[in-house]
């Protein structure tokens, strides 16, 4: 955890070479999400895999959310900024740059978890600030008890998710942003990252 730090979360640590992220109480302010950010920037074209599974969700969120090239537009370094994140609130990281993806079981819009089986992942990629919605698609599951080996590569202004070798989804950003910070976010869940390898291309 050297070259980490946490912003919310109930609990992050690593067992047998696991990252784990607990984030699934939101009765007290932050347990019920977290962002986990690598202080080693990356470059602005990169080729990331790494291993994600859902141990747990009680409303069966099974969040997987990836940041990638985010920075502070005024210039100062994001760690010198995490107390005023330290909610880990979602609204939060709207007003820095950076790509957001997220994979995750799409719940039952009651707010009820879901015993469809058949579920589809509801995947995104947006572009902040603003929140803006580059790409979007309801394709493959996300569930408990399943590892996913998932790969995004950027190149330039082009953006690819793939889940177990099959691309998802894509994205063209015709202002691409650069190098930044990768950040590992989650959202009433409790899963594990492993694997993680990122080299430029």
């Amino acid at each position: 955890m050297d070259n980490w730090w946490v912003e919310g979360g109930e609990k992050v640590w690593v067992e047998d070479g696991k990252l784990n992220v607990k984030a699934d109480n939101p009765t007290i302010p932050g347990f019920g999400m977290a962002t986990v950010w690598l202080r080693t920037p990356h470059p602005a074209n990169f080729r990331l895999e790494f291993d994600a599974h859902v141990v747990a969700s009680t409303i069966d969120a099974n969040n997987i959310n990836l940041f990638f090239s985010y920075s502070d537009p005024s210039g100062a370094p994001l760690e010198s900024t995490r107390q005023s994140r330290q909610t880990a609130g979602y609204n939060l990281y709207h007003k820095l740059n950076g790509y957001i993806i997220t994979f995750l079981h799409e719940p039952d819009p009651r707010g009820s978890p879901s015993s469809d089986p058949s579920a589809k992942a509801r995947i995104r990629i947006r572009r902040d600030p603003g929140f803006n919605l580059l790409a979007e698609t309801y394709s493959y599951h996300c569930r408990q008890g399943v590892t996913y080996h998932i790969l995004v590569v950027k190149r330039g202004g082009e953006i690819t998710f793939s889940v177990d070798g099959n691309e998802l989804l894509r994205a063209t950003d015709p202002q691409p942003l650069g190098g930044g910070l990768l950040g590992l976010r989650t959202y009433r869940t409790w899963l594990w990252w492993a694997h993680l390898r990122m080299e430029g291309t």
